[in-house]
C-alpha cells in the first residue's frame, strides 16, 4: 500500500478523534488515552485564580500515584505564595513565555525551553513577568495536588482563611510569604545551591544525544533526580518518520506535542496528534510514532525511569540508522521488544 493511501486510511478511520475535542480508549487507570489540547483529564477545569488555566493532564490514577502532571497557561502576571511541597519534587518545563522563580533565597530567569526542577522541603515560588506564558509542570510523586486544585476552585472567591488553611495542610504544603512581584527589579543567580535549571537546547549532565544523526533528543530531568522513578526527554525533529512498533515491558510513556504533527499507533488504532495534545501510552501496549511535519517537538517521559537514558546513549553513539539487528537487540538490552516495522507516512 503507498503511503498516501495509508495515512488517508488512517485518518478517516477517526472521524470522532479528529472532529471532537477529546478521546478516550477507557478513561479508566492503566489505559491508554489521547487528551487532545486545552482539556482537563477528568474534564473539571482548576484555573488558577479563577482566570488562568490549570488543567490536570496526567493524574495520580493513571500513576499509581507516583506521578502528576498540569500545563498552565498564564494570561496575567501573577504567581503562587511563596510555599514548599513536604513531600513532592516539581518539574516546570516553559512552552512560552518568561518567568522568574525562587528557590530558597535564589532567583532565576526562565524562558521557552527551560526547564527548573525545584526539590521538595524547599521553598519556592515563580512569577510571570510576559503578557503571556505557557508551563508543563510536573509533581512526583503525586500526592493530594490534584485534590488541592480541585478544593481550591471550590473555595475561591467565598473560601474561609481556615478552610485555606486546611486545604494547603492536606496538601502537604506550607506558605512562607506573598508572591513575587512581576513589576520588581529581581537580581538573578549564576546558578542554584539546590535543584537545577537545564536551559533550552541542553540535557542533564551536560550531554546531547543526537538520533540519526539529525535529531537532538535531550534528558531533562533524570531517574537519578527522581529515585529511578521518572525521566523526562525533550525530542527536537528534524525530519519525518519515527520508530518501529514496540513496547515497553516495564515502563508507562507519555508524550505531549509542543511543535509540529505526528502520527501515533496504539494497538491497532491511530491518531493524529497536534501542538498541544498529549498521549498516554501504558506499559505492555505495543506503539509507535512517525513525525508527519518537516520538524517538531515532543516533550516525553517515562515512569519509572528503567534502563530509557542508557539506551538513548547507545543509540546516539552508533552512526547513521542501525541495522534492524541491531536495533532489535538495542531494544532487548533495554526492556523492550520490536513488535513490527515503523509506521508508513506522506
Amino acid at each position: 500500500m503507498d503511503r498516501r493511501k495509508f495515512l488517508t486510511i488512517s485518518l478517516l478511520s477517526l472521524p470522532a478523534l479528529i472532529g471532537s475535542s477529546s478521546w478516550q480508549m477507557s478513561g479508566m487507570s492503566g489505559k491508554a488515552f489521547v487528551l487532545k489540547s486545552g482539556l482537563s483529564r477528568f474534564g473539571v477545569p482548576t484555573p488558577f485564580l479563577g482566570v488562568n488555566p490549570n488543567d490536570l493532564k496526567l493524574s495520580s490514577k493513571d500513576t499509581m500515584g507516583k506521578l502528576s502532571a498540569f500545563e498552565y497557561i498564564g494570561t496575567q502576571k501573577t504567581g503562587p505564595s511563596l510555599h514548599a511541597h513536604l513531600n513532592q519534587d516539581e518539574m516546570f518545563y516553559v512552552l512560552e513565555g518568561s518567568y522568574i522563580f525562587q528557590l530558597g533565597d535564589e532567583k532565576q530567569l526562565l524562558e521557552a525551553g527551560d526547564l527548573i526542577f525545584l526539590p521538595r522541603t524547599i521553598k519556592h515560588s515563580w512569577v510571570q513577568i510576559s503578557d503571556s506564558g505557557q508551563m508543563f509542570y510536573f509533581l512526583q510523586p503525586a500526592g493530594k495536588m490534584e485534590e488541592f486544585f480541585l478544593k481550591m476552585t471550590e473555595l475561591s472567591g467565598k473560601g474561609s482563611e481556615s478552610e485555606m488553611k486546611q486545604a494547603n495542610i492536606d496538601a502537604g504544603i506550607i506558605n512562607y510569604g506573598p508572591p513575587l512581584s512581576p513589576s520588581e527589579k529581581h537580581i538573578i543567580n549564576e546558578r542554584l545551591t539546590n535543584g537545577y535549571v537545564i536551559r533550552s537546547g541542553e540535557g542533564r549532565f551536560g550531554e546531547k544525544t543526537i538520533l540519526n544523526g539529525r535529531n537532538q533528543n535531550d534528558i531533562k530531568v533524570s531517574g537519578k533526580d527522581t529515585g529511578s522513578e521518572l525521566s523526562i526527554f525533550e525530542y527536537n525533529g528534524n525530519e519525518k518518520g519515527g520508530p518501529p512498533l514496540h513496547i515497553h515491558h516495564s515502563q508507562d510513556e507519555i508524550f505531549y506535542i509542543s511543535q509540529g504533527s505526528y502520527l501515533f499507533q496504539c494497538e491497532n488504532e491511530k491518531y493524529l496528534l497536534q501542538k498541544g495534545d498529549m498521549i498516554f501510552l501504558p506499559r505492555g501496549v505495543q506503539h509507535a510514532f512517525a513525525q508527519l511535519s518537516d520538524t517538531g517537538k515532543l516533550l516525553y517521559f517515562f515512569q519509572p525511569s528503567g534502563k530509557m537514558e542508557d539506551y538513548f546513549r547507545a543509540v546516539g553513539n552508533v552512526e547513521g540508522n542501525p541495522t534492524p539487528e541491531v536495533g532489535a537487540k538495542l531494544f532487548q538490552d533495554h526492556d523492550m521488544q520490536i513488535t513490527g516495522p515503523p509506521l508508513e507516512y506522506l
